[in-house]
């Protein structure tokens, strides 16, 4: 980790009192558990800490410590306001782009306030004062946990903050299944579960904690949304809003969907396209060394990692899942044989 960028940060919460820790929109495990986890360490000594979110959570991560402090700047704007302004110190966790948090972020630039970066998607664009960036990292919650321990705060990861830190973890890596071949990782959590964790439970908690309307959008997107493009080794399912309304769609119902084309062995990326009201959502996942960070930031100025990304999108819907299509397979035959786009 950079050093530098460890020391600035230490300096900013030894000299300062409250701090607000920002994620971002559709707050995912990672997160939340960054977030929460650290704020816990900084009320272990004697800090103000608040988190806040732009939009609401999902409520199947209730269950985490903590959750019911969180502050939805949507719909507590004004308290979300004041809580901002007097803060010393704002924390940028999980997002690298002031753009990923809607109006909130509008309002950390009206503030002026310094920001505390920790993040570990590529291609940062937010001058922070402080920036850990860390694309190579699993998840945000084991560049807070590392930046605690360097930091000689360790000792006030309780079991409450380990178990948030944990929780990041198994999000981004889909249990350990993927992105997390790094030994070091594997010390990590060992420190995590020393802490007393009670990792069954964290696993239930995230991985079987879903209602039987959301089983049932699944089985509808997997059977009657789900196809191939072409014969290409690529998979594509989208949703529109009159089948979103259908299933009663609450934000994170879809959580993990776009994995699933993925088991398919001659599947090698696969998208999750959403009508959403603000936006049209489009999630794209990858295995091997099909860079689909590659694909979304060329076409559609997303980002994220070689294996998971996203974009969002205004339009026409049909026409979006359309030119989706076209685009992917011009990426994919471009990719295959070696060519560079002129």
């Amino acid at each position: 980790m950079n050093e530098t960028e460890i020391a600035k940060l230490k300096t900013y919460i030894d000299e300062n009192q409250k701090f607000v820790l920002t994620c971002h929109t559709n707050a995912d495990g990672d997160a939340l558990g960054s977030t929460l986890g650290l704020r816990r360490v900084l009320m272990a000594i004697g800090k103000e800490a608040t988190v806040i979110v732009p939009d609401l959570p999902p409520s199947f991560y209730s269950w985490m410590p903590d959750f019911k402090t969180v502050k939805t700047y949507e719909r507590e704007t004004e308290v979300c306001d004041a809580l901002i302004d007097a803060a010393d110190c704002i924390f940028v966790m999980d997002y690298n782009d002031l753009k990923r948090v809607k109006s909130l972020g509008e309002k950390i630039i009206a503030t002026g306030k310094p920001t505390l970066m920790i993040d570990h998607h590529t291609a940062p664009q937010l001058q922070a004062n402080v920036c850990i960036s860390e694309p190579e990292a699993p998840a945000t919650c084991e560049i807070a946990y590392r930046l605690c321990r360097a930091m000689g705060l360790e000792d006030k990861i309780d079991v409450k903050a380990a178990t948030l830190f944990y929780s990041g973890i198994i999000t981004d890596t889909g249990g350990l299944s993927y992105n997390s071949s790094q030994p070091e990782l594997y010390i990590l959590v060992a420190d995590l579960l020393r802490k007393g964790i009670d990792k069954t439970t964290i696993h239930n908690n995230i991985f079987n904690n879903k209602n039987m309307r959301r089983l049932k959008l699944l089985g509808y997107t997997l059977h009657r949304k789900m196809h191939r493009i072409e014969k290409l080794p690529l998979a594509v399912m989208a949703l529109d809003k009159e089948e979103l309304d259908r299933f009663k769609y609450n934000t994170g119902d879809t959580e993990g969907f776009v994995n699933f084309p993925l088991q398919a062995k001659d599947v090698i990326a696969t998208a999750l396209i959403l009508d959403r009201p603000d936006c049209i959502k489009i999630s794209i996942r990858s295995k091997g060394d099909f860079p689909v960070n590659e694909f979304a930031a060329e076409y559609y100025g997303g980002g994220g990692h070689i294996n998971a990304a996203g974009a969002n999108c205004t339009g026409d819907f049909d026409e979006v899942v359309k030119q989706y299509e076209k685009n992917i397979t011009e990426f994919y035959l471009r990719k295959s044989l070696n060519i560079k786009k002129k």
